[in-house]
């Protein structure tokens, strides 16, 4: 197999993230880029220096919507995975793959048929009910920390006791796959209705309720440079990047300046 640089890397995504805007557009369906990549475009114009990935987020009503028919009306070799497409996938979110490649992380557990890819997130609703909502938060950040425990790959800077409690655990655990517990997340997450909430987060993954903003963020998009190529934002990123980043225009000190990601990515 060869050996895929990050130059290429990011053309690679920037393809896909170029291929789900366009669908996107055709279609009607509401997304934004967001983590990193909305910090990006608003900082850097493009990539953070040191990031290798993109990330989008969309509406749960779009996102379904995306889910369920990108895949029947695209024919390249671009494919979106999620928990309810492919058995093996144990994210409770969706990727757009590029199945010509092949990328390897070592910090989660191995997908071997997943290859560069953009990540995509659903937006759900949350209670309007301030005290519901906490409860919610609490019930979701345990839920998250107990699939982490089990699914991740163990990693050798972990301590002992740690690494012996996660091998008990999916010990305890191997009769339901990873994928029965995305699918679990999932159903959390749609218990709200996006439309019907007052506030809404991509609340089954993400920087838990950092992610919470008012639903009426999503009502205006905006184009953003990213790269040589433009996608779609949330317009009212400010209120966004501040929530995740607190002064989002002031770089990180030097020895943070790093990538969170461990892979290593091939052509077929």
């Amino acid at each position: 197999m060869k050996y895929i640089k990050i130059d290429e890397l990011r053309k690679l995504q920037l393809d896909i993230m170029q291929t789900i805007h366009d669908f996107c557009t055709k279609n009607n369906i509401r997304y934004s880029i967001s983590g990193g990549t909305l910090l990006g475009a608003v900082r850097h114009k493009g990539y953070i220096p040191w990031d290798d990935d993109i990330d989008c987020m969309m509406p749960r009503p779009d996102y379904e919507k995306f889910v369920a028919t990108f895949n029947e009306n695209n024919d390249s070799s671009l494919k979106v995975f999620s928990s309810y497409n492919d058995r093996n996938f144990f994210q409770p979110f969706a990727k757009v793959v590029n199945t010509k490649t092949r990328l390897i992380e070592h910090e989660d557990r191995s997908q071997p048929n997943l290859g560069v890819y953009v990540d995509i997130f659903p937006i759900d609703g949350l209670p309007n009910d301030e005290n519901a909502r906490e409860k919610y938060w609490n019930m979701i950040a345990k839920k998250k920390n107990f699939s982490t425990v089990i699914y991740s790959k163990i990693n050798n800077k972990e301590h002992g006791l740690k690494k012996i409690a996660r091998k008990i655990l999916f010990c305890l655990f191997r009769p339901f796959s990873a994928n029965w517990y995305a699918k679990k997340l999932h159903r959390l997450g749609i218990k709200n209705s996006f439309e019907a909430s007052k506030f809404v987060a991509n609340s089954i993954f993400g920087y838990h309720k950092k992610e919470q903003m008012p639903k009426s963020i999503f009502d205006d998009f905006v184009l953003l440079d990213f790269e040589d190529r433009k996608f779609s934002a949330i317009k009212d990123y400010n209120t966004y990047l501040s929530n995740l980043f607190g002064d989002y225009m002031q770089l990180p000190p030097k020895e943070k300046q790093v990538s969170k990601h461990d892979f290593e990515v091939y052509w077929r």
